[in-house]
């Protein structure tokens, strides 16, 4: 289905053989409350990031609250904390559909295993859904035409490291990686692309609790490569660096959008960086100027619980959570407050090319509406001038990344 006719040939299908819960629109139309049902990793080892997500999820349903809610319809956050577990994201979410109180937009999960799992079952019972994880496999309008992605997808981040190879002349490039899922999805994306692109590719992946890489690096230095991208979120990054630092081994190392996060000034010395960057979207990089929107967000996200995930993870968390309410409140202001699914997305695909509001603190700041979905494409659009890569930093007060910070 990759029209408007395949979503309502769909939609019509739904109605006809009931899914459990409310029928498309059936809320919607009695006046009851936008439902978003949030749900990811609160306690487990992904907490920081969920934590950041969730910052600015609170901000964003607020922020529609106080104009009236979406459509006219009061929103109602309701937060599930699934630990990553597939399993018990569906149970919650099946419940809550169960119980009559279907939602009417859900945050499918902080992982792409926990999105995957989730999306059959919104697409069964007609609920929007977005989020920001990036699996290539999310992005399918025929199999999920209800779902959107708010974070620029793991493809969007490769062309740059290919112009950086192309630049320096690198022919052949390794790749390390945690033996996760996500971290398998990325390794195809680079592997894919930079094949493509004409370059020598091998990669190497670790279990996610190893705490020493460092067969698997010797493993790759042994190929003799011209240059490392690395792959792993929190404390996997850092064994990776610690485990390269260890074998002295000082060659050209990038990471991928994933590794960026961690804050390395803190934990390794410049001998121990040599030769380290690290690729941001730019604007999420501290250049001595912070866009008015994006002031007024951050400072809404650190008056929430969850407010001091800024120096743990940046803004670009908060950012890519509150955009699916924000989002959906765009629509529904632009298309005569119709709340059911197929009208919201019909309006998703006419969003304008400057933002104009709809994403205030992303698209005002430092280049052209990144959000701009087909029935084709429902990720984002990023161009490769859009990324940059830095010296490793950390994030500040506001959650701005700032080359070569320490502590």
């Amino acid at each position: 289905m990759r029209s408007s006719t395949g979503i309502t040939a769909l939609l019509a299908l739904i109605v006809v053989a009931g899914c459990g819960g409310p029928r498309l629109g059936e809320e919607a139309e009695s006046g009851g409350p936008f439902r978003v049902f949030f749900t990811a990793d609160l306690t487990g080892a992904s907490a920081a990031l969920s934590r950041g997500l969730l910052s600015g999820m609170r901000v964003a349903v607020d922020s529609a609250n106080a104009a009236g809610g979406i459509g006219g319809r009061p929103v109602v956050l309701d937060v599930n904390n699934d630990q990553n577990d597939p399993t018990k994201a569906v149970s919650a979410l099946q419940e809550r559909i169960n119980s009559g109180s279907a939602p009417s937009l859900v945050y499918p999960g902080g992982s792409s295993a926990v999105a995957l799992s989730l999306l059959p079952i919104t697409t069964r019972s007609g609920i929007l859904s977005m989020g920001a994880t990036v699996a290539a496999q999310l992005n399918d309008p025929a199999k999920f035409p209800y779902h959107f992605g708010t974070a620029e997808p793991t493809a969007a981040y490769i062309p740059p490291f290919v112009d950086v190879a192309r630049s320096h002349g690198f022919t052949k490039i390794a790749m390390i990686y945690s033996n996760d899922s996500t971290g398998r999805a990325t390794e195809a994306g680079y592997r894919r692309d930079l094949q493509a692109a004409g370059l020598d590719f091998q990669s190497v992946g670790f279990p996610a609790d190893a705490l020493d890489v460092t067969p698997q690096l010797a493993q790759l230095q042994a190929g003799h490569p011209d240059a490392l991208i690395f792959e792993g979120y929190g404390a996997p990054a850092q064994y990776i660096i610690r485990s390269r630092a260890g074998m002295r081994w000082t060659i050209p190392s990038f990471s991928t959008q994933l590794s960026a996060t961690y804050p390395f000034v803190h934990n390794f010395s410049p001998a121990q960086l040599e030769g380290v960057r690290v690729i941001q979207a730019n604007w999420t990089v501290d250049e001595g100027r912070t866009p008015a929107e994006m002031s007024t967000f951050i400072a809404q996200v650190k008056q929430t619980p969850e407010g001091q995930s800024l120096t743990e993870t940046g803004v670009r968390m908060p950012v890519v959570a509150a955009a699916t309410v924000q989002l959906v409140s765009y629509a529904a202001a632009h298309n005569g407050g119709k709340t059911d699914t197929e009208s919201l997305i019909k309006a998703l695909y006419k969003l304008p090319v400057d933002g104009a509001g709809a994403t205030p603190w992303v698209t005002d700041s430092k280049g052209p509406n990144i959000y701009r979905f087909t029935p084709e494409n429902h990720f984002l659009t990023a161009p490769s001038q859009m990324f940059v890569y830095v010296d490793p930093g950390a994030f500040d007060a506001q959650g701005m990344y700032v080359p070569g910070k320490r502590s």
